[in-house]
């Protein structure tokens, strides 16, 4: 009986381990896929445009909005892409 209960609370707890893991993947491709349109957007009106590359994409996914306003930063004082 307490083998089961033991094997019960394990299985609830991995299900709300994977539960959080998918819920913060989902976050993370949907910030990368509004990254990647608001990096686009940007370009659009800048005449030195950011490359769009792995890297720009991470930082955006990553940090969403913020993310965005670090990278325009960085790309402005010349320090990073």
């Amino acid at each position: 009986m307490i083998t089961q209960i033991i094997s019960l609370i394990i299985v609830i707890l991995f299900v709300i381990l994977l539960f959080y893991i998918v819920k913060n993947v989902f976050v993370l491709i949907i910030n990368s896929i509004v990254g990647f349109f608001a990096l686009y957007g940007v370009n659009l009106f800048l005449s030195d445009p950011i490359p769009i590359n792995f890297w720009s994409i991470i930082i955006v996914a990553v940090g969403g909005v913020f993310g965005l306003i670090i990278e325009l930063i960085l790309h402005f004082l010349g320090w990073a892409f």
